[in-house]
């Protein structure tokens, strides 16, 4: 390996700490006198441990301190450009944000070429609307027809969001079209291993819980379920209930699988969370 192919793999990267990471290993090897103290010398900070911090999560990258990484690790143009959206990613504060810098990362040229599905699997994630599209298509009467389509769902979509989300469904392989030209689900799924997947993934679960509060305004008592707890519990006993909910979930699949009838599409929400700081942060 040489120094400009592990430039290059930067590419191949959705997390630049772990870049970061794997660039100061593969230094230590190639270059004996490489340090943290060295790094932190040729990219103009004072901080001995400034890039370890980094590595570590307990510091984060401003923009002068991108520029000066970007001229630590010999990066220009497009791998520069790359590196600083990694970064503003990795650090967005908020849902928008992160959304906004992925989507920018995806529309690279170099990442279409590496990964040419990534920007439509985490439109699969990030649309809250195309997972329930793809279960529509199971209903008896479901109609090939955007404009129908739109006025299923609630709230209502657009007839543009309609077709963009099929084209998202037959680019991924998720829905194909039989031999009358009707709209049918595959066996093909996707992953969500990528981080930048992830990130789509978490933007679903935001919107949907937003969809589950909008719902007790929205729908009739009968057609909805919304109930919680709360409860003071033990670690152990907060480690056993999110795996009772874990196992309740896989039994829900495992009777939805079963279903030969498709007459709706609905939303099922697993949620656990503290309220409270655990006994002993330091932050409490």
């Amino acid at each position: 390996m040489n120094k400009k192919n592990e430039i290059q793999s930067l590419f191949h990267y959705t997390d630049y700490r772990k870049y970061l990471k794997d660039y100061y290993v593969w230094m230590k090897k190639e270059t004996p006198y490489f340090s943290y103290r060295y790094f932190s010398k040729v990219a103009g900070f004072t901080s001995p441990n400034f890039l370890k911090l980094i590595i570590d999560g307990q510091r984060n990258l401003g923009g002068e301190a991108i520029n000066k990484f970007c001229k630590a690790l010999k990066l220009r143009g497009k791998e520069a450009r790359y590196f600083r959206l990694l970064v503003l990613m990795n650090q967005a504060p908020t849902t928008e944000e992160k959304d906004f810098y992925t989507r920018q990362i995806l529309k690279s040229k170099v990442v279409k070429g590496l990964k040419p599905l990534s920007e439509a699997q985490y439109d699969y994630y990030s649309q809250w609307f195309h997972i329930p599209l793809r279960e529509l298509m199971e209903r008896s009467d479901f109609k090939n027809d955007p404009k129908w389509i739109a006025h299923q769902f609630t709230p209502s979509l657009t007839e543009k969001q309609v077709k963009d989300g099929i084209a998202t469904l037959l680019k991924l392989g998720l829905v194909k079209e039989d031999d009358k030209g009707n709209l049918v689900q595959t066996d093909a799924a996707v992953t969500t291993g990528n981080e930048v997947v992830s990130f789509g993934v978490e933007t679903f679960h935001k919107k949907m819980m937003q969809l589950a509060s909008e719902s007790i305004d929205r729908f009739e008592h009968e057609d909805r379920e919304v109930s919680s707890l709360t409860m003071g519990v033990s670690q152990k006993t907060a480690k056993k209930v999110k795996e009772m909910i874990q196992d309740f979930r896989k039994e829900v699949i495992a009777v939805v699988c079963e279903e030969k009838n498709i007459e709706d599409v609905i939303q099922v929400n697993f949620q656990m969370f503290p309220l409270i700081q655990k006994k002993g942060d330091k932050d409490a």
